[in-house]
């Protein structure tokens, strides 16, 4: 729009208004990714207490909370990749961030519970209270920026 019979407050009220825009598009920008940060810890902490309670009867049963929380990753995943289109800046490296996060402590859960405190209900109540508190800390950043 070629106008040089634009005034300087009349430019100036464009500007504030382009600004207010884009505030307006980037304040629900992170909404799926703080929905699937929060779904993945919870699934992630929930599942790992399932995994001790199958261990206490029958570990060849320990596909079942598996396939559960796949399948709401699942879910939490494809409603984020459909709906994420736009974050907020920095958010690439605050998400890597909180996966890496995450992707430790699960790990901890899973290969050291399961290896070698299968019978101690601590170890993962204390590693899904972890992924808890990483995840909240996590999507409640993400939700202030």
């Amino acid at each position: 729009m070629a106008n040089s019979n634009l005034s300087p407050a009349a430019a100036q009220n464009m500007l504030n208004e382009a600004g207010r825009l884009g505030a307006a598009s980037r304040a629900g920008a992170s909404w799926p990714h703080v929905t699937t940060l929060l779904g993945m810890g919870a699934i992630s902490s929930l599942s790992l207490l399932s995994f001790w309670l199958v261990g206490q009867f029958n570990e060849s049963l320990i596909w079942v909370p598996l396939v559960g929380m796949l399948a709401w990753l699942g879910v939490f995943m494809a409603t984020m990749l459909r709906f994420g289109t736009s974050t907020k800046k920095g958010f690439n490296t605050r998400w890597g961030i909180f996966m890496a996060i995450w992707a430790v402590l699960w790990t901890i859960g899973c290969a050291i519970g399961l290896n070698f405190f299968l019978d101690d209900l601590w170890f993962f109540a204390a590693t899904a209270a972890a992924i808890m508190i990483a995840t909240v800390i996590g999507a409640w950043t993400e939700a202030s920026k």
